[in-house]
């Protein structure tokens, strides 16, 4: 039988790296979840057969303002948001989700970490965790508002607060679950501390401290828009607010589905790239 050529080694190579991808691709789409999807908006469209349509209106009435409010809405702009319609009020939203995501999440996986390795810092930051965990994050919204000012700081600060309270969580919980012995072994063997932090303990919590990123970032756009609501001069919030005081229930669901759409699309991007980032304690059959 005759040898296989490298050109077509090759190729076998990529087909088989081809139906991989498609694996992977195939296993990251939910259904279950897309089912959901179609039965909320089957919910929410028999709904509108007993509900006044002014309190809330057709599902295609509200995705047609989505799109005829995406890139303009002079009535939004006459009440000085949304300049550039809604994308310009989600822009601010994204921006601030994104920024307090970023800096909430090193604050509380570096304080997390260090709380499941030294005691001190445990007996330390443990009270003061459960202390702001036990307080409903939006009652101390409007404490926010009061101590900061009507700014993007308070509402920055505020998910920051929210986001590394859950990641101190994680990432000492993911800690603590970690087998002693491999940092044992890796010291056995003449691995330095700072070796043992970035290619052990690191390493080994990092899949736990990234599904915590993802349960913060996903609560994080509510408390967000809900920041924005309470008196926050831009965002997809503020843009809800307007709404509310012109009662237009089509607008203020248009705003809503907008704000959802954009976490979904987030959310999908993140577990993507948290994936890749942890491919390597995922086997593909």
């Amino acid at each position: 039988m005759a040898s296989a050529t490298p050109a077509s080694l090759r190729a076998e190579t990529e087909h088989t790296s081809n139906r991989i991808g498609l694996r992977r691709a195939a296993r990251s789409v939910d259904p279950l979840g897309l089912v959901g999807l179609v039965l909320l908006v089957a919910l929410w469209w028999l709904l509108t057969l007993v509900v006044s349509r002014t309190q809330l209106p057709l599902p295609q009435d509200v995705f047609a303002r989505v799109r005829d409010d995406f890139g303009s809405a002079p009535e939004l702009a006459f009440y000085g948001v949304g300049q550039n319609g809604l994308l310009d009020s989600m822009f601010y939203t994204v921006e601030n989700v994104l920024t307090a995501v970023a800096v909430g999440a090193t604050i509380g996986t570096l304080a997390g970490l260090a709380a499941a390795r030294f005691r001190l810092v445990r007996e330390i930051g443990d009270p003061v965790v459960l202390t702001a965990g036990t307080i409903p994050i939006l009652v101390a919204a409007p404490f926010f508002l009061i101590w900061f000012g009507v700014e993007r700081i308070s509402a920055l600060l505020l998910v920051i607060l929210y986001v590394s309270t859950i990641l101190y969580i994680f990432a000492q919980r993911a800690a603590d679950n970690l087998d002693p012995v491999y940092e044992d072994a890796a010291r056995t063997l003449g691995a330095a501390p700072r070796q043992t932090i970035r290619d052990v303990l690191m390493r080994a919590t990092l899949p736990e401290i990234l599904a915590g990123v993802r349960i913060a970032l996903a609560g994080a756009w509510g408390l967000e828009a809900i920041a924005e609501l309470l008196g926050l001069p831009n965002g997809i919030g503020k843009t809800i607010q307007v709404l509310s005081q012109q009662t237009d229930a089509e607008g203020i669901m248009a705003a809503l589905v907008f704000l959802g759409l954009v976490a979904v699309l987030f959310d999908a991007l993140t577990a993507a790239v948290f994936r890749w980032l942890t491919r390597w304690s995922t086997t593909w059959s």
